[in-house]
């Protein structure tokens, strides 16, 4: 351990009613640190935030929120002073309850079919949140409409660029063959946006409030031992509609398999309508986010704003064309969704 680190780590559980034996390091990106600390009451995370004070305060009070209505995510630490976070040197630190568990499979259905109803109880626990310092960190509800524009006009303008290069390589070549379909598909669900439904169910949560966790993924959820679904990483909560998550979590899926799978749609919405059911008009939106190509925007903005300038050129090659046949394998299977989706509403 660093003595450095060591020193931070000491003087941030200093702020604590804890005592340190032994510290671990567990990851480190600069703005964002964890460590594992032994204490007298047994193993705590520590985190390094780069957040401000009001992002941090709302974090916590939402974490406390949700415990509070019955979701398992581990709990914030209060210092000597009952506060939920400790400044040292400029930075924020905030220390969590260790709670170890398995990371769950897609391709065990009981699995998947646990985290989309993990999902769905997160949103209705969420609901009726305010802010303790009445700002939200974010807030994209709004911003929908403005979102999906601004994406279709930076796809048009990488279009005229890369049609113009005298140098197109085989990532442009590829992107230029398949971005007017992509185009059309930005321009339908844009169209299917124009909705009274979206605009009532956006004034509903203006007042309701819902929280998207935003990355409510294998990678930040466990199965603990006492087999339940327990839910990490609240750095991105946001007020939103909670089809933002469940568009997400299908992507992830699907992308795995290579191709959208009907029958893998169907059983995953009826577990999430189970539990926080939706009506079908709000399926339809949700159909309309799925239509969004985000997988085919988000690996060509990787490329051409260099958003991963580590990886090797034919990793970015690779990533477009199986994004681009996931994104193609969709609309039959949308389709096929919405002529079934009494099937799904009677579930709830």
């Amino acid at each position: 351990m660093d003595t450095i680190f060591a020193e931070v780590v000491k003087r941030v559980i200093s702020h604590y009613p804890l005592k340190v034996n032994e510290i671990y390091l567990l990851s480190y990106k600069g703005k964002k640190a964890v460590w594992s600390i032994e204490t007298d009451v047994g193993e705590v995370i520590m985190k390094k935030v780069p957040f401000d004070e009001n992002h941090i305060k709302f974090m916590v009070h939402a974490i406390d929120y949700l415990r509070d209505n019955g979701i398992r995510t581990p709990g914030v630490f209060k210092t000597d002073s009952g506060e939920g976070y400790v400044k040292v040197d400029g930075e924020y630190f905030v220390v969590f309850e260790a709670v170890h568990g398995r990371q769950p499979e897609y391709k065990h259905e009981d699995e998947l079919l646990m985290i989309l109803r993990g999902m769905a109880s997160f949103h209705k626990a969420s609901k009726g949140i305010e802010s303790p310092t009445e700002e939200f960190p974010s807030f994209l509800l709004t911003e929908w409409k403005l979102d999906w524009q601004r994406r279709y006009d930076r796809l048009l303008m990488w279009k005229e660029q890369r049609s113009q290069a005298a140098d197109k390589n085989e990532f442009d070549q590829l992107f230029l063959t398949h971005v007017d379909t992509f185009l059309k598909h930005c321009e339908t669900s844009i169209s299917m946006l124009n909705n009274p439904h979206f605009d009532q169910w956006v004034e509903e949560t203006k007042v309701t409030k819902t929280l998207c966790h935003q990355d409510f993924a294998a990678g930040n959820l466990a199965i603990g031992s006492d087999g339940h679904l327990y839910v990490y990483d609240m750095d991105s909560l946001t007020v939103d509609l909670p089809i933002r998550d469940m568009r997400k979590i299908l992507n992830k899926v699907m992308k795995k398999s290579a191709a959208w799978d009907l029958e893998v749609m169907i059983k995953m919405m009826k577990a999430y309508q189970e539990v926080n059911p939706l009506t079908k008009e709000q399926y339809h939106i949700l159909a309309a986010e799925i239509q969004y190509p985000h997988l085919f925007y988000g690996q060509v903005s990787k490329y051409y704003d260099n958003r991963e300038a580590k990886w090797p050129f034919q990793k970015h090659v690779s990533r477009l064309n199986e994004m681009i046949a996931t994104e193609l394998s969709k609309a039959t299977v949308l389709q096929g969704f919405l002529t079934r989706l009494d099937e799904v509403i009677q579930h709830g």
